[in-house]
């Protein structure tokens, strides 16, 4: 399970009245931190701690504080400064040398669960979201957004009417496609998934993509029709695509499809003529359809092992999703 906010939703959301909870989350920080404004954290009276706010050294002291939220249903906002001798933080032996102020709040039905409940419903259907919560835990709202592909953004703390309110935009997890299902799309599927994103996998080769394979993928698509992948993207809003199925044909009307799509990243496998001869072959004269166009696929990392182009695919990918340097001149 990874630390992905709609991962950590999915486990509170069947739980949320069972057991008492309170949620921690980060509304501001100065300095280096290992977790910025937005982060949150759920704890409960059973023993849960669903996410991270730190890198494990401040966590011990939060959840003491946590409990104390529990049991009075007061909220409470704490301060850890790295830089701070007289600090937990410094005592704790943080070392980020940041500051982090964090908010612990009680989450139930009487605060409506903060809406908590509506950003997991929205995130787990593709559709992103902002979440506004004031500092004291009194009300929170959320809101969809319309926008397609909208990206990852730093949380923004505002006054309004007199109250601190943290505004957090929620994407949901990165949802990539995979054609190519090798033994080389073992890794590739392993590590997406590490990172909490949506995995889809095709291959119209009956020897390939066999499900004992794959078991982490959350779609296979098994009709060998492009039509019916065509179908797939459209329905489940597919953000990133990986041409590895070391076929020309395959790769060649993959990519055709691909290119009747509004996808933010496609990486194909391959030397740099491979690139040209697949387009040509697709007729598609430039790759102008997604945001960003990879062949050679990922980051130049040195190394050659399956393994070693998974990493360096889903790096890059993510930090095209971020909006980070790729490498690109």
């Amino acid at each position: 399970m990874s630390n992905h906010v709609n991962h950590l939703l999915s486990q509170w959301l069947p739980l949320k009245d069972k057991h008492k909870w309170v949620l921690g989350f980060i509304f501001k920080t100065q300095g280096s931190c290992y977790r910025k404004a937005g982060a949150m954290m759920l704890f409960s009276d059973a023993g849960h701690q669903l996410g991270i706010l730190s890198g494990g050294c401040l966590e011990s002291d939060i959840v003491k504080k946590a409990h104390r939220v529990m049991d009075d249903g007061k909220s409470r906002t704490a301060v850890y400064d790295d830089e701070d001798e007289e600090d937990i933080a410094f005592k704790l032996g943080v070392g980020c040398g940041g500051v982090v102020h964090l908010s612990l709040v009680s989450l139930n039905q009487d605060n409506q669960y903060l809406e908590l409940d509506n950003v997991s419903r929205l995130l787990s259907q593709g559709t992103a979201c902002t979440w506004e919560c004031d500092i004291a835990g009194k009300q929170g709202k959320c809101t969809a957004l319309d926008t397609l592909n909208v990206r990852p953004q730093k949380a923004k703390l505002e006054q309004q009417e007199g109250t601190q309110t943290l505004a957090v935009t929620h994407v949901p997890p990165i949802h990539l496609l995979v054609i190519g299902g090798g033994y080389d799309a073992t890794f590739m599927t392993q590590m997406a998934k590490a990172q909490g994103w949506t995995v889809t996998l095709w291959d119209p080769r009956p020897a390939q993509a066999r499900v004992e394979h794959f078991p982490e993928v959350n779609f296979l698509v098994e009709d060998t029709d492009i039509e019916a992948l065509n179908i797939h993207i459209a329905q489940h809003g597919i953000h990133a695509a990986v041409l590895m199925s070391h076929h020309r044909d395959i790769d060649a009307k993959s990519l055709k499809l691909l290119s009747q799509h509004k996808l933010m990243y496609i990486a194909m496998l391959g030397p740099l003529h491979r690139k040209q001869e697949i387009m040509t072959l697709a007729g598609v004269s430039d790759t102008s359809f997604c945001d960003y166009f990879a062949s050679p696929a990922g980051f130049d990392i040195g190394g050659d092992l399956p393994e070693h182009i998974a990493l360096s695919v889903i790096a890059q990918c993510h930090a095209v999703f971020y909006k980070k340097p790729t490498g690109a001149s």
